[in-house]
């Protein structure tokens, strides 16, 4: 607390903590030091009406989505017309349906649960993302640019990488949370200070390994480095993404995909700082690094042709990491769906064989369509490629869609030279 004090002396630390709670702190992280140093350059040049100004706007900011309709048009207005052209505010049903995930995410949760995701859904997709490790573990085995002693951290982390499928197996407790029918902005705030109470109170307290940072209907999934888990809430395990009624092809090709995406994140370029404990710790040798380097620059130069809008081009610098991630998870699923269906005889559906439909199902969560504008701002600010590249980009490294679909060297759906990190 002293040293941050003597970066940012213009800001009373001690005071802060007490009144969120946390009172006679001596020891934290300070994670951006160069921030620190610009509050401490504005704290003490800027006037105290300026300070307040910014304080005011940013305050109206974040409330005005919840007040009364000219201020909630105004921001919505702004944020959502003019920086990524949405035209229309969705309609409320949609607007309360966000809110209640926002603010009661485990609440809505377990109804969501009870409604759209059996037992036999997560043990299926259990066993899928089991399977998948399997292939990983046979992929890092036989790496010709990792060291011995490299693969060896990586399998031992892979080993212990807890799988969160579903919902958390305790549900969060909102029982000191008030929340009153004819008070909406009120709810808000409330809803704010008990997460904010909820995660201060974690201070000195041992890492809770059972939490999940999403909410059970949220359609995504997330790998988090300092958990050493992957989590793939209900909502991400539902059709058109994961369908029951459906064979384990299109389910492998889209579930399976996005289940192998997030396991690489566990030993690339970001996952390797953190070793099988979640302590942030580099477990490359310089070496791996540079065999890591060498391949993930192929997809970079494949990617830097791809068009956003425009004649903006993918910042494959910022995108590598996904994309990465993409081609390795769809390799890893294909695998898993081999292996599962070995003993089958696999027949042909709608006309499509069942590699096809392997693909077909991977392509499947890209049926997307953007405005210009929000493509400019991804261009910009997102770490992910847009969906098509996301898809073709993948797939014409894969020689086994092009044998699916009989693609010929130098046509468009075959890259050369062909990229693979995993």
């Amino acid at each position: 607390m002293a040293s941050l004090s003597k970066i940012a002396p213009a800001f009373d630390w001690p005071h802060y903590f007490e009144i969120q709670g946390a009172p006679g702190v001596a020891k934290l992280n300070v994670a951006q030091p160069e921030f620190m140093k610009a509050v401490q350059t504005e704290v003490s040049t800027e006037s105290v009406e300026a300070l307040r100004g910014y304080l005011r706007l940013h305050f109206l900011t974040a409330a005005a989505p919840y007040l009364a309709h000219p201020l909630e048009q105004a921001d919505f207005d702004f944020y959502s017309t003019t920086l990524r052209g949405v035209p229309a505010m969705p309609p409320r049903w949609k607007t309360c349906t966000r809110g209640v995930d926002r603010d009661l995410g485990e609440a809505l949760g377990q109804e969501f649960v009870k409604r759209t995701f059996s037992a036999d859904t997560k043990a299926k997709t259990q066993l899928m993302t089991e399977q998948i490790e399997t292939a990983m573990k046979q992929e890092i085995e036989n790496l010709d640019w990792m060291s011995p002693a490299t693969k060896q951290e990586a399998l031992r982390k892979l080993h212990v990488i807890r799988n969160k499928i579903g919902y958390p197996d305790q549900w969060r407790d909102y029982t000191t949370l008030e929340i009153k029918p004819d008070d909406y902005v009120g709810n808000v705030v409330r809803s704010y200070r008990f997460e904010d109470a909820r995660q201060w109170h974690k201070l000195g307290k041992p890492v809770d390994l059972n939490e999940w940072g999403m909410t059970p209907p949220t359609v995504n999934a997330y790998f988090n480095p300092q958990m050493n888990d992957i989590n793939f809430p209900a909502g991400v395990l539902q059709p058109p993404l994961y369908d029951t009624k459906l064979d384990d092809a299109p389910n492998y090709g889209n579930t399976g995909a996005t289940i192998g995406h997030e396991l690489t994140h566990a030993f690339d370029d970001e996952g390797r700082q953190f070793d099988d404990k979640g302590n942030l710790r580099d477990w490359w040798t310089p070496a791996d690094a540079k065999g890591f380097e060498d391949r993930i620059n192929c997809i970079r130069d494949q990617y830097a042709q791809y068009i956003v809008v425009d004649d903006i081009h993918i910042n494959s610098k910022l995108t590598s990491g996904e994309d990465v991630a993409d081609l390795g998870g769809t390799l890893l699923a294909y695998i898993a769906w081999k292996k599962q269906t070995a003993a089958q005889q696999l027949a042909s559906v709608d006309g499509f064989t069942s590699d096809q439909r392997f693909f077909v199902g991977m392509a499947q969560w890209a049926c997307e369509n953007e405005r210009p504008e929000v493509l400019r701002v991804r261009a910009i600010t997102d770490p992910h490629s847009p969906g098509y590249a996301r898809i073709n980009g993948v797939v014409s490294n894969m020689p086994e869609f092009q044998k699916a679909f009989s693609c010929k060297a130098g046509q468009p759906m075959v890259h050369a030279p062909t990229c693979r990190v995993w």
